[in-house]
């Protein structure tokens, strides 16, 4: 896909600027009801020192009733071994986050990517192919993946030009890159009022139809499908949503074998932290859970 199946523009204070305003916008018609405070963190850039950003944290007040949450290919196996091990430690974690987030109003839309035929005939597959059809912005097309863009981001700070599988797989061979899935995990549950789609322009029907204003991405992997999909952070950010990246509930593909030489969870702290420079902003779980951020027991140490 070319350059242009993602809407460009020429700088980036631009973007800042019109999100600034479509949330300001956003805040006068809070249904204070439904309301919520969502803690949220970015980085923006020093104009006067090359390359140097600060962090930002701030508050939104969000209307739970148009906020979605948009479950990435949190799939029931993957080809790299770790990978489907670090999703099998996630997806409770994550199946909370969407429990609690849901009792409050908030809509799930679950895309397991390229399992769509599991799903024929289940009330959430159906919920998403019924929704009404919304022509998508000028210059997106919807149902394309997003690559990385040069001119909005720098290159990716991590190389997954390996396929990104820190460990070898049983025997101690390595994996080798295959279709693997067949499902979402069973771990996170789908209920009937969900949806499930893996097509950019049904999970933006769906936005429209339900008036949704936020959406928190979350699922794997940041490097590659959360930040590519057609229905995912930079799709969400050309069109002017007011997305973010749950930073405690994803996960990277990358071998620490490969360029910058750190840790897989420092590689994935890396990942977040360009998001938050170019893309979007970061909230954590405990905003819905009240409970402290998820972290991976590998990365404390256990």
């Amino acid at each position: 896909m070319k350059i242009s199946n993602c809407l460009t523009m020429a700088v980036f204070f631009p973007i800042l600027i019109s999100c600034q305003k479509q949330q300001a916008d956003q805040a006068e018609v809070v249904d204070e009801k439904n309301a919520m405070e969502i803690n949220l963190r970015k980085r923006v850039s020093q104009p006067d020192q090359e390359n140097q950003w600060e962090i930002k944290e701030f508050q939104e007040k969000w209307d739970l009733g148009k906020t979605a949450i948009i479950i990435t290919d949190m799939w029931d196996r993957h080809w790299c071994e770790s990978a489907t091990q670090r999703v099998n430690e996630l997806a409770p974690k994550m199946d909370k986050v969407v429990r609690q987030a849901r009792d409050l109003g908030v809509m799930v839309i679950h895309s397991p990517s390229g399992t769509m035929d599991f799903y024929e005939g289940d009330p959430a597959r159906i919920n998403a192919k019924e929704a009404g059809f919304h022509k998508a912005p000028e210059g997106i097309q919807i149902n394309e993946w997003c690559y990385l863009d040069p001119e909005k981001e720098s290159e990716l700070p991590i190389d997954d030009s390996d396929g990104g599988c820190d460990q070898p797989c049983p025997e101690g061979n390595p994996c080798v890159e295959a279709t693997a899935w067949s499902r979402q995990t069973p771990d996170i549950k789908i209920e009937e009022n969900d949806y499930i789609t893996d097509q950019g322009q049904e999970a933006f029907n769906i936005m429209m139809d339900n008036g949704i204003e936020n959406v928190i991405v979350m699922g794997v992997h940041l490097n590659m499908c959360v930040l590519g999909r057609p229905f995912a952070i930079r799709q969400m950010a050309n069109m002017d949503m007011n997305v973010v990246l749950m930073r405690d509930m994803t996960d990277t593909m990358y071998n620490p074998e490969m360029p910058p030489y750190v840790s897989h969870f420092e590689g994935t702290d890396l990942v977040i932290e360009h998001v938050e420079k170019y893309w979007a902003p970061t909230i954590l779980s405990t905003d819905f859970t009240a409970e402290p951020a998820f972290v991976f027991l590998e990365a404390n140490g256990s």
